[in-house]
């Protein structure tokens, strides 16, 4: 079988896991649309060709990059409580993870993937509801939709998704004007809440909807929430 590469990087003491941990630091910094083999090898001080010693392509890559994202989830908050609180831990973990790789993160979130990493992400959440005794379909419908809940908000906080909302008081402002221009009722009564985006408010207050509706489904109390995010 034809080794590529020019033996260079085997000299450097590269491995696959230096190359993706690179990979993940230059998409971390540049995010994954500038990203390319080329500029990995330059930043390694190698050949490009060199990194066909240890991952087969650029797919492969970036598949690593995700598996590791994944797999530095904490979700040891997640184990313990009740279920209501497993699910809440669950959530925040993910949101907490993307947040420490805001660009890089959005690989995880677009790329499938069957990694160990990302099946031990949903036995987690799988795990996460015993006392529900639901049957094993209502189960991946329920944790499917925590799912997409968590991944489309990400992506929108992230900057992947459309949002309405601003940030900055000056955007903020002219979102409003913009919104109320229109002279619907309906929206200049919501303008001043819809051009805010408070993501981390609208991502926690979505996780007890979801929460909420669950226990109302199966008829079990819903334990209102942690205290500071009650009104």
């Amino acid at each position: 079988m034809e080794v590529r590469g020019t033996g260079r990087g085997r000299r450097l003491g590269l491995t696959r896991e230096k190359v993706v941990d690179a990979a993940l630091a230059l998409i971390d910094r540049d995010g994954p649309d500038s990203f390319s083999l080329r500029k990995l090898a330059g930043e390694l001080g190698v050949e490009a060709m060199s990194l066909y010693n240890h991952v087969p392509n650029k797919d492969a890559l970036l598949d690593g990059v995700a598996e590791v994202l994944l797999g530095g989830v904490d979700f040891s908050g997640a184990g313990a409580g009740t279920w209501q609180e497993r699910a809440r831990a669950h959530a925040a973990a993910f949101r907490a993870a993307a947040l420490r790789h805001p660009k890089a993160f959005t690989l995880v979130l677009t790329r499938p993937t069957q990694s160990p990493a990302a099946l031990e992400s949903i036995r987690c959440a799988l795990a996460g509801f015993p006392e529900l005794a639901l049957s094993p379909q209502e189960l991946v419908h329920v944790v499917r939709s925590f799912a997409g809940y968590t991944v489309g908000m990400i992506m929108r906080e992230l900057g992947s998704a459309i949002t309405a909302g601003a940030v900055e008081p000056g955007q903020v402002k002219r979102r409003i004007d913009e919104i109320v221009a229109v002279a619907d009722p309906v929206l200049t009564a919501a303008a001043p809440y819809l051009a805010v985006s408070d993501h981390e408010a609208e991502f926690r207050h979505g996780v007890e909807l979801l929460i909420a509706g669950l226990a109302a489904r199966v008829g079990v109390p819903y334990d209102g929430g942690p205290r500071e995010t009650r009104p």
